[in-house]
């Protein structure tokens, strides 16, 4: 009868002892290596009795940077050691230790702190844009975008069409008249010219001195007691007039330089009174 009794008894335990076994199992899964902070290490298993993880981190120095329990029901069951929970300031080779029941696990992975590699945590808020600051730092640098190209084409918005802008001129059509401004009917344009073009003072008194300057009351159609600023106008009157621009007859250039020689004569107040000296001899 106790024979009988044992070998049943045998047979039982023989075929609950693989059950058993792997009632109890608790198994970890590390991808290796880890480079960011988004990685995850599971702890999985299937128990039958409440058990606690004791789940420790290792640096790469031998001090311990995590260490807590966690307590598992009977289940089949998965727990996730999310890094990004830890602070793990240091790069290298760390451990994971993991305790229950008097069973130890452990698992070697390689962790990258660097700056670029292991970015902040996006869940933190104060690290982040939400989308609507980010919808309006672009309405503003929009804003601030369109302010400036309107700033800086102020002038071409807001100037005022001349007769030329209205007009068919040549200066148009033909590209050899770009010596002319093309505001040049505007009263603000500066017709006098510049450069090796002007009379110079040199040129002036040998002029004086060979008596043959021509009558320039005459030629801008004033009067001798005329005002500086009347004889602006009177210059600006003839140079419209007369400008080749304009004025498509032979003579002109060649009116046109007159006009220019006069003015420049008579706008200057020392070489007015030296033309008048002369001419009142």
């Amino acid at each position: 009868m106790n024979y009988k009794y044992g070998v049943l008894c045998g047979i039982l335990f023989l075929l609950f002892l693989p059950f058993n076994a792997n009632a109890e199992s608790v198994s970890m899964s590390v991808d290796l290596p880890i480079y960011t902070k988004s990685d995850i290490i599971t702890i999985y298993g299937s128990i039958t009795s409440e058990i606690t993880l004791q789940i420790s981190i290792i640096g790469p120095d031998g001090e311990i940077v995590a260490d807590e329990s966690v307590l598992i029901p009977p289940s089949d069951f998965s727990h996730s050691v999310i890094l990004s929970d830890y602070d793990l300031e240091r790069s290298g080779v760390h451990v994971i230790s993991v305790m229950y029941d008097g069973n130890q696990l452990e698992n070697e992975f390689f962790y990258d702190s660097g700056y670029n590699v292991n970015p902040m945590d996006v869940s933190n808020e104060h690290d982040t844009i939400s989308e609507s600051d980010q919808l309006f730092i672009f309405s503003i640098s929009g804003i601030v975008i369109i302010g400036t190209v309107i700033f800086l084409a102020r002038h071409s918005i807001i100037r005022k069409k001349t007769e030329y802008d209205t007009g068919e001129w040549d200066s148009k059509k033909n590209r050899d008249y770009e010596k002319y401004h093309s505001d040049w009917m505007s009263d603000e344009v500066n017709f006098e010219r510049d450069g090796k073009k002007k009379l110079t003072d040199e040129e002036f008194r040998k002029s004086l001195l060979a008596n043959n300057l021509p009558n320039y009351y005459e030629i801008l159609q004033i009067q001798k007691n005329t005002s500086q600023a009347e004889i602006k106008n009177q210059y600006r009157h003839l140079a419209k007039k007369w400008h080749p621009d304009r004025e498509k007859s032979p003579g002109a250039e060649r009116k046109m330089m007159q006009i220019n020689m006069a003015y420049e004569v008579l706008s200057n107040p020392k070489r007015r009174k030296m033309y008048d000296q002369h001419f009142s001899e």
